[in-house]
């Protein structure tokens, strides 16, 4: 039995009149709302299309598969089209365009509305096939969008590929080493060394890439540091030997509309700082959007803090060797 390729519900022009769709019905199911155009000489079933729209993968997933048909049915999603259909973290907006790659460039001059296509190479192994649509796998996916964004984009992916279990350390280093010398691969080649499925959201990912960047000496990620289960207290960035713990507050915390359990969620927050506080820390916090558009700024505050707990507790200071990323 073949494995189907394709969404179910998107079809060509040349498919829907082989099941005896002629063009007056075409265009009648079309006017009332039972399929869809979604580009030239590829239809969806209306229903498909509606209930695609309450997921963004999912709309995302329909939109590629009819690309991909308008293109012949050759090439892969790529980049963080082919993170978003993974169900992988991608930024606000994206994926705009669509991402694509195929061996050949398509004869003529034709141009494919929303798609962003790109000619090249693959290995096999670096294409499986998701929901129906081919793509990269999760660790090409990430080194790629190392390279053509940076470190910190890729490590989003990656970390966030390892643990959901969709990628292995292995497979990002394989890749990595293919890509490190195409240009950018030193950027593909940091993620593979720091991926790490213990950071547990974007923000965690791009503070942690930016710590690399600086040159920080690197902490542990999402340890207990006093205790453990409901009467203990866990960090997202603890260094031991610098008594010092970093928090980075994302958007998901407290920016949500207020619930009436939102207060007592702000005062679990105080009590376990003050567990980590009594447990022999520094904390020191930054916010999501500083890690994304200043990262210079909370490594400055984090070694700013980590002097704080050298007088208090006489440990060695952080220092940073601002070390350039890219």
């Amino acid at each position: 039995m073949t494995r189907r390729i394709g969404v179910v519900g998107v079809s060509t022009i040349a498919e829907l009149r082989a099941r005896g769709l002629s063009p007056g019905a075409l265009r009648h199911a079309v006017t009332t709302g039972r399929l869809v155009r979604l580009r030239r000489g590829v239809y969806c079933d209306g229903e498909v299309w509606r209930a695609s729209g309450r997921r963004p993968a999912d709309r995302h997933t329909v939109e590629t598969c009819a690309a991909w048909l308008a293109l012949g049915r050759s090439g892969w999603a790529v980049g963080y089209s082919a993170a978003v259909i993974a169900g992988l973290p991608v930024p606000w907006g994206e994926p705009r365009p669509l991402r694509f790659s195929r061996p050949t460039r398509p004869h003529g001059r034709r141009a494919y509305t929303g798609v962003r296509l790109r000619t090249a190479g693959v290995e096999q192994t670096d294409v499986f096939l998701l929901h129906g649509v081919p793509v990269t796998t999760p660790a090409r996916t990430a080194a790629d969008v190392a390279r053509e964004h940076d470190f910190a984009a890729g490590l989003v992916l990656a970390d966030a590929a390892l643990r959901s279990g969709i990628a292995s350390a292995g497979e990002l280093r394989q890749v990595a080493e293919r890509q490190s010398r195409w240009p950018h691969g030193s950027q593909a080649m940091l993620v593979a060394a720091h991926a790490d499925g213990a950071r547990e959201s974007p923000a965690e990912s791009v503070s942690f890439a930016g710590f690399v960047s600086a040159g920080l000496p690197l902490p542990a990620c999402n340890v207990w540091v006093a205790g453990r289960g409901a009467g203990g207290a866990r960090a997202d960035f603890v260094w031991r030997q610098h008594r010092l713990v970093g928090e980075v507050d994302g958007h998901l915390k407290y920016t949500a509309p207020f619930r009436a359990d939102q207060e007592n969620v702000l005062v679990d927050e105080k009590l376990r700082q003050l567990r980590i506080e009594e447990a022999g820390y520094v904390v020191v916090r930054w916010t999501a959007a500083e890690a994304m558009s200043r990262p210079e700024a909370v490594v400055e505050r984090i070694v700013r803090h980590s002097r704080i707990a050298a007088r208090m507790y006489g440990v060695p200071p952080l220092a940073s060797t601002h070390r350039a990323a890219r």
